[in-house]
Formats: structure tokens, C-alpha cells, sequence
């Protein structure tokens, strides 16, 4: 979350500070962020949360999209950072790489979820933190969703199912938070190692 100190420190540095959504300054606040450990910015769209995290924590950020324009435009803007080209299910990091994995999934269902939650399981270190931030529908449209949209579209699954994929990859300690009316960030833990 960005604070009025944090803001005017990023204008004293002459650091534009991100203009972060509800759902992402949840995220923000749900992340346990160790000092100098590596943090994944996971479908990172325009980066505002990487440049965020760049502006104000002493962590290694990187991020990951699988759309090129939006990789070029934060190389162009955002310095220390190592951001990359590739598809969420496909993360171009070796295992057990990331302290944090912030995931924004892309849409697809629940099986693309579950590819995408499988694949930053993977980077994330033994005890690392996995935070998920789901958009939604307030109830009122997500009760007429059947009369907007069609049902065979792939839209990402609800904060319910999303909670049960994370238990069943075996996160422990699982957390959910609403984000305002627009979503829910759901986070949890890997085991350590025995």
C-alpha cells in the first residue's frame, strides 16, 4: 500500500510513484517481502507493482509477461529489475529461484490457473510465499454473468476454487483477503524442507 511518506519519498527521489489498484496494494500488503530476497512480479502488465517494489524495498525484483509490448515499455522505464518474455506456465527462471511469487493470473480457466499456480510453485523456494490476486465480479453481475457472457468462456475461476487448487499443490498457512468489491488475493506458503 502506498502511503503518503512513501509518496513523497518517491518525489523527493524524483521516482514517479505507481498509481497501484485496490487489488494490487492488497497484494502489496499481504506479501511477507524478506530484505534483499527475490521477488517475482508474475504477468506484471505495465509493471506498476514492480516499479513499486523497486521504489521501496531493498528486494531483487523480476517480473515475467507473455506480452512483448509490455516487457519493452518496463525495460524502457524501470531500471534494476530483470524482466523477462514468457508465458506464465512456462516461467523462464530455474527452481526454487523466488522468496515471493506475485501472480496476477491471465485468463483462461481453471485449468490455465492451475498450470500457471504449478509453474510458480516451481520457482518459488522451500517456505517461499505465493500471493494471488483475483479479479471478480461483485455478486450482483456475477449472478447475471449467465445473460452478459457466454458460458463457455474461459474466465478465471472463483477465489472458492482458487483456495482448494492451492491446498491440493500443498501450500500450507492460506490466507484470502478482499481486495475492495474488485477481487480477492488469496496467499500462501511452501513447506520448508525437512
Amino acid at each position: 500500500m502506498t502511503t503518503r511518506v512513501q509518496e513523497n519519498r518517491c518525489l523527493q527521489r524524483e521516482i514517479p510513484c505507481p498509481q497501484l489498484g485496490m487489488l494490487e496494494k492488497t497484494m502489496l500488503c499481504q506479501a511477507s517481502l524478506k530484505t534483499a530476497g527475490k521477488v517475482l512480479d508474475a504477468n506484471m502488465c505495465s509493471g506498476p507493482v514492480a516499479e513499486y517494489l523497486l521504489a521501496n524495498t531493498d528486494c531483487q525484483v523480476c517480473g515475467v509477461s507473455d506480452r512483448m509490448e509490455e516487457i519493452r515499455q518496463v525495460r524502457e522505464t524501470l531500471y534494476g529489475g530483470d524482466f523477462a518474455y514468457g508465458a506464465i506456465g512456462d516461467i523462464p527462471w530455474q527452481e526454487n529461484t523466488f522468496d515471493t511469487v506475485l501472480l496476477h493470473p491471465s485468463e483462461g480457466g481453471e485449468e490455465a490457473l492451475r498450470e500457471q499456480l504449478r509453474e510458480c510453485k516451481r520457482v518459488l523456494k522451500p517456505g517461499g510465499q505465493l500471493v494471488l490476486g483475483l479479479k471478480s465480479l461483485p455478486l450482483v453481475i456475477r449472478q447475471l454473468s449467465h445473460l452478459l457472457w457466454d458460458e463457455t468462456e474461459d474466465r478465471l475461476p472463483d477465489a472458492n476454487t482458487a483456495q482448494q487448487l492451492l491446498e491440493s499443490m500443498g501450500f500450507e498457512k492460506i490466507t484470502r483477503v478482499q481486495a475492495a468489491f474488485s477481487g480477492h488475493v488469496i496467499s500462501g506458503w511452501l513447506p520448508e524442507e525437512a
